[in-house]
């Protein structure tokens, strides 16, 4: 079988990592802030729906509060929100 060289998601998000369904995170691309959204569903992989709760400034043309969406958990970073 050949060698994958795909990082696999849990190389970059632990178990104790994982959003919490109910959970409001801001949200990272890299190091930029792109919006706060709350996770309505984890499947466990790497896929979430969020909601989005607030983009930031500067994507506010292209995100607006009450959207819903899938994500790929792994593109972003996390941090807990008190919303």
């Amino acid at each position: 079988m050949p060698r994958r060289d795909i990082p696999h998601y849990h190389e970059f998000v632990t178990k104790d990592e994982r959003p919490q369904p109910g959970a409001t995170y801001h949200w990272y691309l890299g190091d930029e802030y792109v919006y706060t959204a709350r996770v309505i569903e984890f499947r466990g992989g790497c896929w979430a729906h969020i909601e989005l709760v607030k983009p930031a400034p500067k994507h506010a043309a292209v995100y607006a509060p009450g959207m819903s969406f899938e994500i790929k958990v792994a593109h972003y970073r996390i941090e807990p929100a008190d919303v």
